[in-house]
């Protein structure tokens, strides 16, 4: 952990916060404990839509403030820790006057472990930054009061609520004649009525995508005749292409006021511009994965015309300093392939895009992906047992995420993906056939970790549990620990616990072994580049090539020459292979038996990977043909 921006609040106490305000009737407020270092695509969409009817709207990053009070890396540390819910927790006492971080039950994770989390949060200097939750909160409610602004609202998605709760109390408090208002993920459904059980001074709860529903709401309030229902239900938005184009310069002159070197602070993880070319999930519509609850009520696919988008990411970054732009999408639409992508990377160059994909991907639409500026995939890939996957409604196999692993490796992309256990009905030997090919995939991008499925509001296991074996479906634990008395948990909750079989829970030795390994390959990435585990082929000459294999397995080489075949093998695999060369890449573990076929595990360079599989590809047709001819 570190403390040495604790000091901060003697610099932040003199900082006049509203000079950070613009004028307007209106302000939202984005509260921690979002990242800092995104911009907040639903406020100034929201601002944009308010701007169309003519009512000024300001946005103040609350967060960010935090993040400068208690020093950014501590903030970073809280914010990852979501399997506590510790953002909430944060601000337990704040909010709802509970003891500090919720229950006197609560224990931190590790506390009897030398006093540590595995994020290295020391539980003692977690207490003492405990303590500013309540400074924040007042410093900002005075500020904001002293604007005058007629309208006070904030986003809440994952873990704000109770952040939101202890500043919109407090400036209820200061000013009661101010209307406040919230919405955002947390609001969605019943879970709007969770917020209105907190007995908190919110005077409108919206639910829904409120792009319509939000300028007529201030409209009636600035004209004296407010809604008569507390929770505002709104439709989806089914035209995309209809909605205002965000700005993010407020958010970059309040980043230049705490951070005035982040944006160019190379060692820093980047600060980034959200924007969004669809909602819902294509796939979602057909087969929704059965864990996923991240569209709430707005599952139905929308996407944005390319035009459009090239218009967009044109304005956005010719007004900020970054050219990283983090879309919000569930998964990218697949239309863009013909049609975005190929203008991508030559109307708007040097982007550095984070974009959600699904995990099918040939070599081909990577390469266009990472040449249109596409340089990280979120693919869900969540396993590495076909069988798993087919549980999960996933629609691709273990080979195929193998597969996108290699490709996004050799074209230098970056892929963010995990493992998943604990699922309803598993079985034991789906874990060891992932446990049997973890040390072979090395060389590739690690997962970012090994976690228990959680049971998400709005999935398929929450909304239809009895399909799938699963009962008495209740709110994760961790919630009556930091929410008030009274409150309706159940409707405020999104994370759930459940009864159901499940061979991955009853059969905990193999998931320690999995966990252990994950481990051991994460550890080996952060190595040096001259010590990173290898296995590649590189070309001598037409006929001879030459395979690097540093992934120290019990019988490799580390260097060998290779023909043109034993090439072909190491990086196409093949469901014709002569019995001999099955034998050959198998005892060098170049290949993985999978799915009816033997998996290539090699990567190479782009051109080298394409040439190859245009080979492979020839190859089986010719073989298809000659069976043809035979029969």
């Amino acid at each position: 952990m570190n403390c040495n921006n604790i000091s901060q609040p003697d610099k932040l106490a003199s900082y006049d916060f509203s000079s950070l305000l613009r004028d307007g009737d209106v302000l939202l407020i984005v509260p921690p404990f979002s990242t800092w270092r995104y911009t907040s695509l639903a406020c100034h969409l929201l601002q944009a839509c308010a701007r169309e009817v003519g009512i000024r709207v300001s946005v103040l990053y609350a967060n960010i403030i935090l993040a400068a009070l208690m020093g950014k890396e501590n903030y970073d540390l809280i914010n990852i820790d979501y399997h506590q819910l510790l953002g909430e927790r944060f601000f337990s006492r704040a909010a709802y006057g509970l003891p500090p971080f919720g229950s006197s039950l609560y224990k931190y994770r590790n506390q009897g472990d030398n006093n540590q989390s595995e994020y290295n949060l020391e539980w003692s200097e977690l207490q003492q930054l405990e303590t500013k939750a309540n400074e924040w909160a007042e410093k900002i409610a005075v500020a904001v009061v002293q604007r005058g602004f007629k309208l006070v609202g904030a986003s809440t998605s994952f873990q704000q609520t109770a952040a939101t709760v202890a500043l919109l109390n407090r400036i209820k408090r200061l000013s009661p004649e101010t209307v406040t208002f919230v919405g955002g993920a947390n609001c969605e459904g019943e879970m709007a009525e969770g917020i209105a059980s907190l007995n908190a001074a919110i005077d409108f709860i919206f639910s829904g995508e409120s792009e319509v529903s939000f300028p007529n709401f201030l409209k009636q309030v600035l004209s004296g005749k407010p809604p008569s229902n507390r929770i505002i239900h709104s439709s989806p938005c089914m035209n995309l292409d209809a909605l205002p184009t965000p700005s993010y310069v407020e958010y970059f002159e309040q980043l230049e006021q705490y951070f005035p070197n982040a944006v160019k602070d190379e060692k820093d993880e980047g600060i980034w511009l959200t924007y969004e070319t669809s909602r819902g999930c294509w796939w979602g519509q057909k087969h929704q994965c059965t864990f996923c609850g991240l569209n709430g009520m707005g599952i139905k696919f929308r996407e944005k015309s390319p035009a459009r988008v090239i218009a967009d990411l044109k304005k956005l970054v010719a007004e900020s300093p970054t050219r990283n732009i983090v879309t919000t999408d569930n998964i990218m639409p697949y239309t863009y392939f013909q049609t975005l992508i190929p203008r991508l990377g030559t109307e708007i160059p040097d982007l550095y895009m984070h974009y959600e994909q699904k995990a099918n991907l040939t070599l081909e639409k990577v390469i266009a992906l990472r040449k249109a500026g596409v340089a990280e995939i979120q693919p869900g890939i969540e396993a590495l047992s076909s069988s798993l996957l087919k549980r999960m409604k996933k629609g691709v196999s273990a080979s195929q995420n193998i597969a996108l692993l290699r490709y996004c490796f050799s074209v230098k992309m970056m892929v963010k993906w995990n493992l998943l256990y604990g699922f309803p009905g598993d079985q034991l030997y789906e874990y060891e056939e992932t446990l049997a090919l973890l040390p072979l995939l090395r060389h590739l991008g690690p997962p970012t970790g090994f976690y228990h499925l959680v049971i998400d509001r709005f999935s398929p296991y929450f909304d239809n549990g009895a399909n799938y074996g699963v009962t008495n479906i209740r709110p994760n634990p961790t919630y009556a620990s930091f929410l008030p008395p009274k409150s309706d948990i159940r409707k405020l909750a999104y994370h759930f616990v459940a009864d159901y079989r499940s061979d991955s829970r009853e059969n905990l030795e193999i998931i320690r072994h999995i966990a252990r390994e994950v481990n051991t390959w994460q550890t080996a990435w952060t190595s040096t580049e001259s010590h990173l585990p290898i296995l590649a082929v590189q070309r001598l000459s037409d006929k001879v090539f030459i395979l690097v294999d540093r992934r120290g397995l019990p019988g490799t080489e580390e260097v060998q020459f290779l023909n043109f075949e034993e090439a072909l093998v190491a990086l196409c695999g093949s469901r014709s292979m002569q019995k001999a060369q099955v034998e050959w890449a198998l005892e060098r573990k170049l290949v993985a038996e999978l799915d009816g076929f033997y998996v290539p595990l090699a990567t190479a360079d782009p051109e080298l990977l394409q040439e190859f599989e245009i080979v492979d590809h020839r190859m089986k047709l010719e073989g298809l043909r000659n069976a043809d001819c035979r029969l």
